[in-house]
């Protein structure tokens, strides 16, 4: 095996490399954007079970509510037939402050049921906004991961037919494979281009 035949080979074996970087590139680009595009989905998977929390939890918080409500009615309905079987007057007085208070406390039990209710919703939608936002950076950065494999490749291709040219020039040189113009290059076996 002589020079010449090494010099081919490493000309060979550079282009070879070009090409095997390029197909790297390409895979990275694709698996690069098929991880974005699952990180995507699981965000949006997240924002969907987040907004469904958020209604569950209005919704349950309104029927605690109505549940507090009937309770309260129940309870003034209570204290009404005790104090009337008392023989108590029912429409003044001290019955009259009782079923006040009942019927205060029994609204702001409601209300604070709703505000819970409220806050809880707020903090569902707030994780469904969150994992929204995460989708769409996964969404951005698949769509970067295929929007600058041109470039990368095209950047290794150019630097990969710069070094090759460079190694024929080289050699071209140190051989004379191309002197004056009419000069051949070997490819093996004798022959020559």
């Amino acid at each position: 095996m002589g020079v010449e035949t090494i010099a081919i080979a490493s000309l060979a074996m550079a282009t070879i490399g070009t090409g095997m970087a390029v197909v790297g590139q390409v895979k990275q680009s694709e698996a690069a954007s098929a991880n974005a595009n699952y990180q995507s989905q699981v965000a949006r998977n997240a924002e969907q079970v987040a907004n469904q929390n958020a209604t569950f939890a209005r919704q349950k918080g309104e029927i605690a509510a109505q549940n507090q409500q009937r309770q309260t009615a129940l309870l003034l309905g209570k204290q009404r037939a005790a104090l009337a079987s008392q023989g108590s007057d029912i429409n003044s007085g001290s019955a009259t402050d009782i079923y006040g208070d009942t019927a205060r406390t029994g609204a702001l039990d409601t209300l604070t049921i709703r505000n819970n209710a409220a806050r809880e919703e707020f903090n569902f939608k707030a994780q469904a906004a969150g994992a929204g936002g995460m989708a769409g950076m996964a969404d951005a950065t698949g769509a970067n991961a295929r929007g600058g494999l041109p470039f990368g490749v095209g950047a290794t291709l150019l630097g990969g037919a710069s070094s090759i040219g460079e190694k024929f020039a080289n050699y071209s040189n140190k051989f004379g494979w191309l002197q004056g113009g009419g000069g051949s290059f070997p490819i093996g076996g004798g022959h020559e281009i």
